[in-house]
């Protein structure tokens, strides 16, 4: 099963190229987005990579911003 994640919070000087790199020691990135809020939002292959990024990432400092990470609803 897939898991798509949202990060949240991001620094506008936040790129997809830097949001993938924080992202992809995970898992695989199937797709990769950041929408003008900006509001990141990644799918991975399975649930345990998103669920680690999850765990590993929410509250963590990204690009000067405190990022919040959760499960797409």
């Amino acid at each position: 099963m897939a898991r798509k994640i949202f990060i949240g919070e991001l620094s506008v000087t936040t790129t997809e190229t830097t949001l993938g790199a924080a992202f992809d020691g995970f898992g695989t990135i199937v797709s990769l987005s950041i929408d003008p809020t900006p509001m990141g939002h990644i799918e991975y292959t399975t649930d345990a990579a998103g669920d680690a990024a999850i765990a590993a990432m929410d509250g963590a400092t990204l690009d000067g911003s405190v990022i919040t990470v959760g499960e797409e609803r």
